[in-house]
């Protein structure tokens, strides 16, 4: 049996290859890694339905070892279906046709599984990190408003370490009360026990998909692909 890990990614946004290069750089292992993805696996890319399949497939298999994280843009699918009207149309404003067409061009509708995005959960936590797809204010994920675990964008959390993805940088960063640091990729370190750990690189938008590899002595590092989305 291999080492237990974890490994983080985010992001997604339908970009299943770079998905795919990025599991492979960090050396993957579904039987025995941790799989913890922060939210925001549909709308906008290329292959949304792709990753949908891969996701689920991957939870199927991995069960409690997979975890899928909700992000604002699953939210928002949420909402445009159950409520339709200016939940649609603010869902459609970001990209939610591209994910109707998806699964239609796949010969489904998305509706079909709303049962298995709803079970995607607003955060994560174990004794050494916790995960939520935007941001924290409360250091308990419980004490946050479901908007700050979703859509926040507050950089100014000192609490036990958080690793986020929502808001697009250009490289990944370290902020531990409203200050910030580079993390300097493809280098081991012992992860921090507060502050927050922003991963998302905006590879739908053309840069870096960025993954985290946590290792069981508490140690980490970030790796990223380079985008094929052509913006």
């Amino acid at each position: 049996m291999g080492e237990k890990r974890t490994l983080i990614i985010t992001d997604l946004h339908g970009c299943y290859d770079e998905c795919i290069q990025l599991l492979d750089k960090m050396a993957f292992d579904e039987e025995n890694d941790t799989l913890i993805n922060l939210g925001d696996t549909i709308d906008r890319g290329p292959k949304i339905y792709e990753t949908f399949t891969f996701l689920r497939d991957l939870k199927e298999r991995m069960g409690d070892s997979c975890i899928l994280i909700r992000g604002n843009h699953e939210q928002m699918m949420l909402d445009a279906i159950e409520n339709g009207g200016s939940d649609k149309d603010l869902w459609y404003y970001n990209s939610g046709g591209k994910t109707v067409y998806s699964f239609l061009h796949h010969k489904h509708r998305i509706q079909e599984f709303i049962d298995w995005y709803m079970d995607m959960p607003f955060y994560y936590e174990t004794e050494k990190f916790n995960c939520v797809h935007a941001s924290m204010i409360d250091p308990d994920p419980a004490r946050n408003e479901v908007e700050t675990l979703i859509w926040g964008r507050s950089t100014d959390y000192t609490g036990k370490i958080v690793m986020t993805g929502h808001t697009p940088y250009r490289i990944p960063l370290y902020f531990m009360g409203g200050q910030y640091g580079k993390i300097q990729e493809d280098v081991w370190t012992v992860l921090p026990e507060t502050g927050m750990i922003a991963l998302d690189t905006g590879c739908v938008f053309g840069n870096r998909l960025t993954g985290m590899v946590i290792r069981g002595d508490d140690t980490f590092l970030v790796t990223s692909v380079k985008s094929s989305v052509e913006k």
